[in-house]
């Protein structure tokens, strides 16, 4: 009987210390995107991107779904511009000559990575294409671990230009390196920082940051006209595909405008105008 009894006191005590221990569950769209920072911090890109796709599809246009698709956006325009790089890098180790015994092989990198980059660069812009009408003059806040980032020029990327080919192993690595230096600068620069890296980084240590939906258009729309330079003759020479990055631009600096015309500020204001120029 008294053997019953502590059973009895023991196992309810049990489940409250479970169910104490446990904390507050998560819903799915918030899982999604913890997970997907996750990713980012470690680099793990594509498990990154399938989980900030599941929290869109979770919460929609809820803030958490914002965060989500403003950070799958700007993770898509880092690694369409490392792409980019990479392309330009085996277009330039191709005419080099220790490259020619390999010429086909550096060819064929060059067209891969072109190829990656067009694509992540047309995912990203409609990604703007498909949000842009729903932006107010609200701030948009998000929340990441910052990535680790590396200044100068990356030695196998200097590599690949001299013409001499790289290991599967190191160019892996280097792809890696390029994407969380170029996903440090769009989060600088979406974060009002510019280019300044160092000063992105500071802003991201502290917390949440605050995105400015002007700032927001007007930089991304930056970033889609210098990646969508590869189109030009000196790159893969598309013009159709250049005429697409343009009008998705010139349709990003109209929202832009109308922004700024609630809330004016001469620096951007000036920039709408000259990629207004350069698209033209």
């Amino acid at each position: 009987m008294q053997h019953r009894l502590f059973l009895s006191l023991v196992f309810p005590m049990s489940l409250l210390l479970v169910a104490c221990s446990s904390g507050p569950s998560m819903s799915p769209g918030e899982q999604y995107l913890s997970d997907a920072r996750t990713g980012l911090k470690s680099s793990d890109f594509n498990a990154a991107l399938k989980n900030l796709d599941g929290a869109i599809k979770s919460a929609g246009d809820d803030p958490l779904g914002q965060q989500a698709a403003l950070l799958r956006v700007a993770l898509m325009t880092a690694l369409s511009d490392a792409g980019k790089q990479l392309a330009e890098a085996y277009a330039l180790g191709v005419k080099e000559p220790p490259a020619q015994s390999r010429s086909g092989a550096f060819n064929k990198m060059r067209a891969d990575y072109y190829g990656i980059a067009r694509s992540r660069l047309m995912d990203a812009m409609q990604s703007v294409m498909d949000r842009r009408s729903k932006l107010s003059g609200n701030a948009m806040p998000i929340e990441v671990t910052f990535p680790g980032f590396t200044g100068g020029t990356d030695p196998t990327v200097t590599k690949i230009k001299s013409g001499q080919w790289a290991a599967d192993a190191d160019r892996v690595a280097a792809e890696t390196r390029l994407d969380r230096n170029a996903l440090a600068r769009i989060l600088s620069a979406l974060a009002g920082a510019g280019q300044d890296a160092h000063k992105g980084q500071q802003l991201f240590t502290s917390g949440k940051v605050d995105i400015d939906p002007r700032v927001y258009l007007v930089e991304l729309s930056s970033s889609f006209l210098q990646i969508g330079s590869m189109f030009d003759p000196r790159g893969t020479n598309q013009p159709d595909q250049l005429r697409i990055v343009n009008q998705v631009v010139r349709g990003n600096l109209d929202v832009a405008l109308k922004l700024l015309a609630t809330k004016p500020d001469k620096d951007l204001e000036a920039r709408v105008k000259k990629m207004q120029a350069d698209c033209d």
